[in-house]
């Protein structure tokens, strides 16, 4: 990652660098801090982004078990992208020839990360992953897989 300086800002950032598997160019990621931040907490940031492999699958996890409820955050994010928009950018977001082939495999495939924000301080919202539907035509929605202090993951729908 290098060094990371918050200057006067609260927020430090910067892209990824290419070639992780599977994520493709491009995944911003951000670290929530200032200047109190501790070396610590730093490593702690970096040791999380080298685990963004492992951290997807455990977001992955998440979303397909919350697809067995018709009710959940994902199920609601997926039903955004298929009944609210027309059939023919359904099929363009999703490669599909109609809104029907889109199954839950299909839907799950098409979710890329698109950025990281770790914030070493919180209790609530220590790492967050965002994806979005397609990275080269993302939607302006957001499913995100948040893990707070105990390691716990919740999924949001952010717009």
């Amino acid at each position: 990652m290098g060094h990371v300086d918050f200057a006067d800002d609260s927020l430090a950032g910067a892209v990824l660098p290419a070639g992780i598997d599977g994520f493709g160019a491009g995944v911003r990621y951000w670290i929530h801090g200032d200047e109190t931040l501790s070396q610590g907490e730093l490593d702690k940031a970096e040791a999380a982004l080298l685990d963004a492999k492992d951290l997807v699958a455990a977001a992955f996890v998440a979303f397909a078990a919350e697809l067995t409820d018709a009710r959940s955050t994902t199920s609601l994010f997926r039903d955004v992208h298929l009944e609210e928009i027309p059939e023919e950018m359904v099929c363009d977001l999703f490669d599909v020839d109609s809104r029907e082939a889109v199954t839950d495999q299909v839907f799950l495939d098409h979710l890329l990360l698109v950025g990281v924000a770790i914030s070493p301080t919180a209790t609530e919202r220590v790492l967050a992953l965002d994806f979005a539907i397609g990275a080269d035509k993302p939607t302006d929605q957001l499913l995100v897989a948040v893990w707070d202090r105990n390691n716990s993951v919740t999924v949001h729908h952010e717009r």
